[in-house]
């Protein structure tokens, strides 16, 4: 698996963006929003930021971005992060994720990152196991204060 970086220009990449977030939010994000990301995380790209395509035998596969962060106190500590990762559905279930997964974790591994983190979204299963597939283990849970916001629980209570 080859790790090619993306150009801040790339409409495919736009593209393949847009899908990657209507599948782990439930619906795409708004163009304005999407354009604003974009600028932001392209402007850090080859810094701390790493947007790749994943380029198996010539063809574009899926993508990943990845973020190298130092850490304080003790800046020659450094944590990685795999931020975004998509596999095209037709690349699915042959082995193209973990091989993406691995080429990512290398180049942070060879950037000096000793943890390296990745995460999915409550109640994305088929995430949480590839990743646990690829060695990851959960290390904590993230929670997202939004009041008003009824749990699964209740709603299934009042129906």
């Amino acid at each position: 698996m080859e790790l090619e970086y993306v150009p801040g220009d790339d409409k495919k990449f736009r593209d393949w963006l847009r899908r990657y977030r209507e599948e782990t939010v439930g619906e795409p994000p708004p163009d304005e929003w999407l354009d604003a990301y974009l600028k932001h995380i392209f402007l850090e790209q080859g810094k701390n930021r790493h947007i790749w395509w994943g380029v198996e035998a010539g063809k574009k596969v899926g993508f990943a971005v990845a973020i190298l962060t130092p850490q304080a106190p003790d800046k020659s500590k450094v944590q990685g992060m795999v931020a975004e990762f998509f596999i095209y559905p037709e690349y699915r279930r042959e082995g193209v994720g973990r091989r993406l997964a691995e080429a990512v974790i290398a180049f942070l591994h060879e950037r000096g990152a000793n943890d390296i983190h990745a995460s999915v979204t409550a109640g994305n299963v088929r995430g949480l196991r590839f990743w646990e597939a690829c060695s990851f283990q959960i290390s904590r849970y993230v929670l997202v204060h939004r009041p008003g916001l009824k749990l699964e629980e209740e709603e299934e209570e009042e129906l």
